[in-house]
């Protein structure tokens, strides 16, 4: 699923220009805006199309007094059914909007019902019992996960709303709205980083009858806390895109530095993972851990790469120009193994092989450029070539200016509920040992 915008990008510079320098273009090239762009695109999570709830049917004693309780309640098994058909629609035309859009109207009315529960547990018995089926969208295999949780229903509703926004931006990706891709990253961070640090928290401390390891693994901290980290720095690569493709000569250090940003994001993202995940982790395609691999390489390569043309547009210390070019392409090349400097190995079966052109025309344009700067160095400016970059010349600390956007649940007020007499003649001490089990088996307490 490695999204990779196409289209070609405008050629704002001529090869030769009567008015401009006479010799090969040195400009940077479209191909490597396309791979600071690439980007990977999940799935969905979905909901089990064998067994559709109705919480009309569940709640229907104790709402049959209720006129508002039961239009609230039909209004949720529509939103709720809307938005099992979205989260199937794929990758066509528009469906991660409507994901978006049908998880916005769902959510009010699943924290309203489960807020019910919480305030009022003596009345919120059921008719029939609910159970709420899901699959991970983040897995390389699919399985339904069963759980009578409300707060399970909440949170996977909140991840469909994650992840369907950052499925909308790598359409804006795909598209060339970089700008308006890193929006989108930025508030999917926002609502992994609500779920990490604010509701799963929450389900975890009032515990759950369901193991961390059974639920879909987009439903543990682990992974929302470090998907945040991802999202923030797929943001960022998106921010580096939207510089390198307007017209003109852009802020090369800037770049180098954002472009370092970028890696070491990844690199937390990848240590968080194995750290709060690494069950999790598991499950995961690992075409995708390839591709995280491939970008740390590629980020840091290019952080070398703009830093080189930075000093080298800076007028003065060409000889440190080149040679930080030259760790460049050497960081560039295909590694020799696993441990090693360089990037993954394209195979004709890797996942990153629709890459590969922009790769090879990536590394003929950077050893073009050293060429070029070489005979220059070598003709007009004479200066001393080092064997290494100087340590006051590399760029030990990498900027990001991606934060999260701010998410949180709306204000919601409680559903009216009531039992009839008759419903409410159980003793006291059933009446509590009931709301007791309620609260446990819907985790609201």
């Amino acid at each position: 699923r490695l999204r990779q915008r196409r289209t070609e990008i405008p050629i704002t510079r001529s090869i030769m220009d009567l008015d401009g320098p006479i010799g090969p273009d040195l400009s940077h090239p479209d191909s490597v805006i396309r791979l600071a762009s690439a980007i990977h695109r999940f799935r969905c999570p979905e909901i089990s199309p064998e067994q559709r709830i109705s919480y009309e049917r569940s709640f229907k004693s104790a709402s049959e007094n209720h006129p508002e309780t039961q239009a609230a309640l039909r209004k949720a098994d529509t939103f709720r059914t809307d938005l099992a058909d979205s989260l199937v629609l794929g990758n066509k035309k528009g469906a991660h909007q409507q994901v978006i859009k049908c998880a916005k109207e769902y959510l009010p009315l699943i924290h309203k019902i489960l807020l019910t529960c919480k305030v009022q547990p003596e009345v919120a018995r059921l008719d029939e019992r609910l159970f709420f089926n899901w699959a991970s969208g983040l897995e390389k295999s699919k399985k339904f996960i069963k759980s009578e949780a409300l707060m399970f229903e909440m949170i996977m509703v909140i991840v469909c709303q994650a992840l369907g926004t950052a499925g909308a931006a790598s359409d804006a990706c795909i598209a060339g709205d970089f700008p308006g891709a890193g929006r989108e990253l930025k508030k999917a961070a926002g609502i992994m980083k609500f779920l990490a640090e604010d509701q799963l928290p929450k389900w975890i401390s009032r515990g759950t009858n369901v193991e961390d390891k059974e639920l879909p693994v987009e439903a543990s901290v682990g992974i929302c806390d470090s998907f945040k980290t991802l999202f923030l720095a797929v943001g960022q690569q998106m921010a580096i895109a939207t510089v390198l493709v307007k017209p003109g000569i852009p802020n090369y250090t800037l770049v180098a530095k954002l472009c370092l940003g970028v890696a070491e994001n990844l690199e937390t993202f990848v240590n968080t993972i194995r750290s709060k995940a690494a069950l999790q982790k598991e499950k995961i395609d690992p075409n995708f851990f390839t591709l995280i691999t491939f970008q740390i390489g590629l980020h840091n390569a290019l952080c070398l790469y703009f830093g080189a043309r930075g000093i080298w547009e800076g007028k003065d210390k060409y000889g440190i120009a080149i040679v930080m070019l030259s760790e460049a392409i050497a960081a560039m090349a295909t590694r020799r193994n696993v441990t090693s400097k360089g990037l993954p190995e394209i195979s004709s079966k890797s996942p990153l092989k629709a890459l590969s052109d922009d790769l090879t025309d990536m590394r003929a344009h950077m050893a073009l450029v050293l060429r070029e700067w070489e005979k220059d160095n070598s003709m007009v400016y004479f200066e001393a070539v080092p064997r290494s970059i100087p340590e006051e010349y590399k760029i030990k600390k990498g900027l990001m200016m991606m934060k999260p956007d701010e998410f949180s649940l709306e204000d919601v007020e409680p559903l009216a509920l009531s039992l009839s007499e008759e419903a409410m003649t159980p003793n006291e001490d059933s009446d509590r040992a009931l709301a007791e089990e309620l609260q446990k088996r819907w985790n609201t307490e």
